[in-house]
């Protein structure tokens, strides 16, 4: 154990370093995005921005804001990122003062920080939105990341001075034992007992198969407010249509329990829950009492789940709310991702889920995996070894398999085979296809909203048909994409790079050889001068919006993709 956790420590930081390296990028920046992108895939966060700001005393490496109505919740995420492998224990002086940073920079946003910001700034936009909105914000949370081993790390709220933040480590224990886990995500154990100081009253499903069990209770209103409290996104992370119903507090469900809170079970659907495991008891007269949901997932009603815990936050009485619930508890642990989805489907009877809610295990997906685990690439000029480019179609896969090789030679050999430098995400994928079909914008609007976007497109396939050269094609986007992004030194190069692979598309009518690019494994050097004219052309036009907007914000807008894509640039596109 001692040996494998010491083996995954190093693994990621060469990780770390090669994908930094690989895109010449900030290494905390790498760092940062790495381990979010885990605990997103964990159900532990959603959609994130990754930052690099830090002045005195003030630290900030990357947020989330989630809107419920008209009330926040707020991560702030701090990074300490010692680039020491085997990870170090970090002392108290280490940790307190990065924790201290990240209050003090809500503290000053809420006092007006962004006065002192430019509009260039990449925390103005989150200094102002704390600035205008900080009464709204019900839950703050700090998230510490770290490749070193956080022990005893707290907040001291007389210190902070905030009594309300709650705050969350991520460090490298943590991070081998989600991946050594094998489930990609941190289970959600559910004590009813503890919590209520007994049981639910439940009645199991008479006929029992070896696929599953099924149990109809009743759960306090208090109860399920209080567990969305603590777990959030966690309790929907299997819920293929999560993203969509934690948006808001429904407004038939909101007036149900203000004004007629007895009627609620007679009008509301309930909640559809899976789990892998429970624990009850029997009582003498044979009926059983549920004391602990291991692995519990809400796969239907999460609207309902939230509108009754920000029917709270309001300050409104839930007490005399409760909510049926179906509980399935699948046996086999292996036949999840397959059943639960389908669940999640079929008990859906209030709005009908559309094909493009379906993301999570998508055929499209694994079909990309397939590819990548089967086809060489061409050995690359003087080099006589083949190489295959890595799909990581969920995050941690890459360090998994490379992890299964334990010899030092077999490791080697699997970092010949796949070079960082040829891993790629789901967000990666869905960055080079929208750039090559000319939504730079929506690009531009982060990777989690420009991925949700691409499953809209991949919906509409046919997977079947997806063959060995739409994967290739796939891989000479990829090298496009990250060909202009190394000849890239301006800031707001993740823009400028989109916008150039978009101008190209659109000015070439999306002729550029692809299939040459393939073959080389590199961009042709007749293309190198026409990308940098383009960048250049890229970074005047975004780094001008009109009124002194704020830029980023500018390149997440429409109009300005057509003032680009109509723009000439004095380049010869013979390519």
């Amino acid at each position: 154990m001692e040996k494998d956790f010491r083996d995954y420590s190093e693994d990621f930081k060469n990780y770390v370093d090669g994908l930094a390296k690989e895109h010449d990028r900030e290494q905390q920046g790498v760092f940062t995005e790495v381990v979010l992108d885990f605990i997103r895939e964990s159900g532990e966060i959603g959609e994130f921005e990754v930052l690099n700001f830090r002045r005195t005393g003030i630290q900030v490496n990357g947020f989330s804001i989630v809107e419920d109505n008209d009330l926040y919740a707020l991560t702030l995420v701090i990074s300490l990122h010692t680039r020491i492998a085997p990870p170090l224990v970090l002392r108290k002086n280490d940790w307190e003062p990065a924790l201290r940073r990240a209050v003090s920079f809500y503290k000053k946003s809420i006092g007006g920080l962004y006065k002192a910001l430019t509009k260039q700034s990449e925390v103005f936009e989150l200094t102002k939105f704390i600035y205008d909105h900080h009464e709204q914000i019900h839950q703050l949370k700090i998230v510490l990341l770290t490749d070193g081993m956080a022990r005893n790390v707290k907040l001291d709220e007389t210190k902070t001075g905030i009594a309300s933040v709650e705050l969350q480590i991520w460090d490298m224990e943590r991070l081998y034992r989600l991946l050594s886990s094998g489930k990609g995500r941190e289970p959600v154990e559910f004590d009813i007992l503890s919590k209520l100081g007994a049981g639910l009253p439940c009645l199991k499903m008479p006929l029992s198969n070896e696929i599953y069990e099924a149990y109809l209770l009743f759960i306090p209103g208090q109860l399920l407010a209080d567990v969305y409290e603590e777990f959030g996104e966690r309790l929907i992370e299997r819920n293929v249509r999560s993203f969509l119903q934690m948006r808001g507090t429904n407004r038939g469900i909101r007036d149900t329990i203000i004004n007629e809170p007895e009627m609620f079970v007679a009008y509301n659907n309930g909640i559809s829950a899976t789990s892998d495991r429970v624990e009850f008891e029997e009582r003498e007269d044979g009926s059983l009492v549920l004391s602990k949901i291991h692995d519990f997932q809400i796969v239907n009603g999460g609207q309902t789940t939230a509108s009754i815990y920000h029917t709270l936050k309001k300050k409104n009485d839930v007490s005399r709310i409760n909510v049926q619930m179906k509980l399935t508890v699948i046996k086999d642990s292996k036949k999840l991702d397959e059943i639960v989805p389908r669940i999640s489907a079929y008990a859906n009877s209030q709005n009908k889920i559309q094909t493009d809610d379906f993301f999570a295990n998508d055929p499209y997906h694994r079909k990309i995996e397939q590819f990548s685990r089967t086809i060489w690439a061409p050995a690359t000029e003087g080099k006589q070894r083949q190489t295959r480019w890595f799909y990581e179609r969920a995050r941690g896969q890459y360090l998994d398999l490379k992890g299964r090789d334990k010899t030092r030679n077999a490791r080697i050999q699997f970092d010949q085979t796949y070079p960082k430098s040829q891993l790629f995400t789901k967000t990666d994928l869905a960055k080079y296809i929208n750039s090559w079909d000319q939504i730079p914008h929506i690009v531009s609007r982060g990777s989690q909203k420009n991925f949700l976007e691409f499953t809209k497109k991949i919906s509409a396939m046919d997977v079947s048909r997806i063959e060995q050269d739409y994967f290739k094609d796939l891989i000479s986007k990829a090298i496009l994409f990250n060909g202009v992004s190394k000849r890239v030194h301006y800031k707001y190069r993740a823009n400028i790079v989109t916008y150039t692979i978009a101008w190209l598309s659109y000015k070439t009518q999306q002729q550029i050889d692809l299939e040459l690019i393939w073959r080389k494994q590199a961009i042709p050097a007749s293309l190198e001068d026409v990308i940098d004219r383009v960048t250049d052309a890229a970074y005047r036009h975004i780094v001008d919006p009109p009124g002194g907007e704020n830029i980023t914000e500018w390149c997440k807008k429409e109009e300005c993709w057509n003032q680009f894509r109509d723009m000439d640039v004095e380049i010869m596109l013979g390519i």
